[in-house]
């Protein structure tokens, strides 16, 4: 499967159930105030589990299983992660319409 390589998700930890590790805040030190570049995917055979690929603030390479994931959008950028850009009371489908990606 292709991943979409402008693909962007952001941090949300299954709090309920049972939960995958690693769990992306304790365990692999990620940040929710970013968003994150998807840089690949596994999907291991012996489990129905898929991870991806991202890298944390500290540019450590983490294979986060999905359920811990929401899809955030498609960026063009090459920054591994990018700070979450604040709503300020515009509604989801405008969300990006003010978003710069840093030079």
């Amino acid at each position: 499967m292709d991943i979409n390589d402008r693909l962007y998700v952001e941090i949300h930890p299954l709090t309920a159930g049972q939960i995958p590790h690693p769990h992306p805040v304790n365990e692999a030190h990620f940040d929710p105030g970013y968003i994150y570049k998807v840089l690949g995917m596994y999907n291991a055979s012996e489990t129905s589990e898929c991870y991806m690929v991202l890298a944390n603030p500290q540019r450590q390479i983490w294979f986060v299983p999905q359920r811990h994931l929401l899809a955030y959008g498609l960026i063009d950028s090459d920054e591994l992660f990018l700070p979450y850009p604040r709503q300020n009371g515009h509604d989801e489908n405008n969300r990006l319409a003010n978003f710069r990606a840093p030079c």
